[in-house]
């Protein structure tokens, strides 16, 4: 290691440093014009809790409804398909484990997290919504959990988003046992390379599958970020991924689409 790569990394912490507490600062300031309410999306005026379980959650990303904007129309059909139990695995604060028990005032929601405090802020959340009857909190999710909350029911939700893990919950004798759910799962080949290749191969077995990948954001298309300075905007519409990501969407055959209640 030479000195160059030295002050490399060096600049980089601080820029990263800096760039955390600018996001902070935004992400306060739209909580409070929007009153801690999402805006735009499947989850509009769900509100958000005040807390984080990591880093600085992509508050901003979230209020102004552009957070996994990819994966905004494949929410919409699978909410229409009016499953009867989800299942978020790594709910984190619960966006999607709060924002789905709204939107499926019939459904059992299920939200695992194998870290305490993302815990604890999802039964916040799922509290401040008024979904916190239908919604359980867990820490690790097995494969063979998937199943039996799946089973004997007509149709399901998994929804999954676990670092990596995914290829142990969604193996071929696992996803054939859930035929009848549609599977949303971010996809982390940073972590493995083999990961989305792996379960296209796997859930393209049971059901139609599709890949999404990680496309740009419009930070001039929101009014209430108009007055402020170009790299704000990009700021506070940036989910800080570490390479372009991509999800795989598997909706299960044969499962006709319903109006929601």
């Amino acid at each position: 290691m030479n000195d160059t790569t030295i002050e490399v990394r060096a600049f980089g912490d601080i820029l990263g440093i800096s760039v955390r507490a600018r996001v902070a600062v935004l992400s306060r300031e739209l909580t409070r014009i929007f009153e801690g309410k999402v805006q735009n999306g499947p989850f509009t005026t769900m509100r958000l809790p005040e807390d984080s379980s990591w880093g600085i959650g992509d508050v901003a990303p979230k209020l102004l409804g552009c957070y996994e904007l990819e994966l905004h129309a494949s929410i919409e059909r699978a909410i229409a398909r009016c499953p009867e139990v989800v299942i978020n695995v790594g709910c984190a604060e619960g966006y999607y484990a709060v924002g789905l028990a709204r939107r499926l005032p019939q459904a059992k929601v299920y939200a695992f997290d194998i870290d305490a405090k993302a815990q604890a802020v999802c039964r916040a959340a799922g509290e401040l919504n008024g979904v916190g009857d239908r919604l359980e909190v867990r820490g690790a999710c097995s494969a063979d959990d998937l199943v039996k909350l799946t089973r004997g029911v007509r149709h399901a939700l998994v929804i999954i988003d676990c670092e990596g893990a995914e290829l142990q919950l969604l193996t071929a004798e696992s996803v054939r046992l859930l035929a009848h759910c549609d599977i949303v799962v971010e996809t982390h080949d940073f972590i493995d390379r083999s990961i989305t290749l792996t379960l296209a191969k796997v859930l393209a077995a049971q059901h139609e599958t599709v890949q999404l990948r990680e496309g740009a954001r419009d930070p001039a298309g929101y009014p209430v970020l108009r007055q402020l300075g170009s790299l704000d905007r990009s700021l506070v519409t940036c989910e800080f991924r570490p390479e372009m990501m991509s999800w795989l969407v598997g909706s299960a055959r044969d499962v006709a689409t319903q109006s929601a209640p």
